[in-house]
């Protein structure tokens, strides 16, 4: 009965490996042929990449190892983000991972944050209210050295083409068919894509594909014509150089990225255990290709002359359809947000996840049943990344920076989010944020503890703003504080 018979994904990479490795260990997708084709002449540049919490789960689905899948991709621990100077005042923040044991202390840290905003109180971070925070400043390992009541939260720094590599392996093993070719010719019928044309002579027939092409979207944009909606005009940068750089002294147990606002954007430093990944993201209509790439040097503390240097352009957005006809765009090819959260995998993921779930669209069913279950997709899809997109987004309108005409443009975009702005009018007024937050809720990839630690972290407030506010004993904060730190001695050690 089942009406699709062959997958064909066409890129390799990790989002195309991913979707491989994924439906290769799927029971709904036994039976289904699954083939990759992919170029030999695209590289990958494996500078350093992190993720969320989403990629352990994702991980452990497969069946992997912790630690073996870890030492195969160079790949270290990670519990949150340090952002470094995003006021031009040197001062950071931490975001953190947040778990269910971290509630009695966030709420504490959510009352004084209320009170800040409200003119009762003075500046409050969330460094020292969650486990995860004390697990950074400590350069602790976030997996728990004793049994804990709730599961750890932490992501993972990694080399990408390492962990392409891992996936591929284990799609392999489980008869995914590997291609290596060109594609020269994409054939169609009635719409639909029917046939890719190799240039090794061969000819691929297939009744879907995954586009995992990157910024090429041979597929869905090139073939497909599906729109593409940039977000050039709220997101600024566009462009990007990176560089690894060698560990002097080996691996310090830094256990977090670190995230530095530039004269013209913000430079990653990502942890791996041989060596630091680096990278400045920026906007190219306020920087060039040199300025970039000496402002990023001057920022590492490592000789420059030998480093290899590597310039990306970025095409920042999405298409609102990533599933259109007999297609599915993933990664790159259907959108893509800057990596200042490191948000692109676990879209991916998400991607993954929710096409395996509605799966029964294999089964020949109803035309009209499949039309609807298509159009959920799309619209949970473009749902999860301008929830993204508004987070990220929020960064840059919360600054206070205006010392370069980028920062000045940044802080000021006309960004089209009505749920950014209503959140931002509610935490500025000093009003009753939480409910606001709540009301949002079904829309956000965000929740509420993020854009407490987002806007606490960045100070953003109205001065002027006087209100009411029942503000905790200061002995409540300290206690919160130590409750915090306790959890975190008590579960983990060295």
């Amino acid at each position: 009965m089942r009406s699709i018979k062959k997958i064909i994904i066409v890129g390799g990479g990790t989002s195309g490996w991913m979707s491989a490795a994924a439906m290769s260990q799927c029971d709904e997708f036994k039976g289904i042929a699954i083939t990759l084709v992919e170029s030999d002449r695209i590289g990958t540049i494996g500078v350093g990449e992190g993720s969320t919490p989403y990629l352990k789960r994702f991980m452990q689905g497969l069946g992997f190892n912790e630690l073996d899948w870890m030492q195969a991709c160079d790949a270290t621990y990670k519990t949150g983000i340090y952002f470094n100077n995003w006021n031009g005042d040197k001062q950071c923040y931490f975001h953190p991972f947040y778990t269910s044991m971290d509630v009695k202390s966030a709420e504490i840290f959510f009352n004084f944050s209320n009170a800040r905003r409200r003119g009762k109180s003075g500046p409050i971070k969330g460094d020292d209210f969650f486990v995860s925070a004390h697990l950074a400043k400590n350069k602790l390992s976030p997996v728990p050295s004793k049994l804990m009541p709730v599961d750890a939260e932490y992501g993972y720094h990694f080399d990408a083409s390492k962990l392409a590599k891992k996936l591929k392996q284990l799609a392999i093993e489980n008869g995914v068919e590997h291609v290596v070719s060109e594609i020269l010719q994409v054939e169609k019928d009635n719409g639909d894509i029917k046939t890719l044309n190799l240039d090794n002579g061969e000819s691929l027939k297939g009744d879907f594909f995954i586009d995992a092409s990157g910024f090429n979207a041979l597929l869905v944009g090139k073939t497909l014509n599906t729109s593409f909606t940039s977000f050039g005009e709220e997101l600024l940068n566009d462009s990007a150089v990176v560089v690894s750089t060698p560990l002097s002294h080996g691996y310090q147990g830094e256990n977090y990225t670190s995230s530095t606002a530039l004269s013209a954007g913000w430079m990653w430093n990502i942890p791996l255990l041989t060596r630091t990944g680096n990278g400045y993201v920026y906007s190219s209509k306020y920087l060039s290709k040199e300025q970039a790439e000496k402002e990023l040097k001057s920022h590492i503390n490592e000789s420059c002359a030998e480093l290899k240097v590597n310039h990306l352009k970025m095409k920042v957005g999405m298409r609102k359809t990533p599933w259109v006809n007999n297609v599915l765009a993933i990664g790159l090819a259907h959108s893509f947000i800057e990596p200042l959260e490191a948000t692109a995998l676990m879209i991916t993921q998400w991607t993954i996840e929710r096409f395996i779930q509605l799966a029964p669209f294999n089964i020949k069913i109803d035309k009209n049943k499949k039309e609807k279950t298509k159009e959920l997709f799309n619209v949970e899809m473009s749902r999860l990344v301008v929830g993204v997109k508004d987070y990220i987004i929020a960064h840059y309108v919360t600054s206070q920076r205006k010392d370069s005409s980028y920062w000045q443009q940044s802080t000021q975009v006309n960004y089209s989010s009505k749920i950014l702005q209503d959140i931002l009018k509610s935490w500025n007024a000093g009003e009753d944020f939480d409910s606001v937050i709540f009301k949002h809720e079904f829309h956000l990839s965000y929740y509420r503890p993020s854009w407490y630690v987002l806007l606490a972290g960045m100070d953003y407030r109205d001065p002027s703003c006087q209100k009411e506010h029942q503000l905790l004993p200061l002995k409540i904060k300290k206690q919160a504080q130590d409750y915090s730190d306790g959890l975190t001695k008590k579960y983990y050690s060295h």
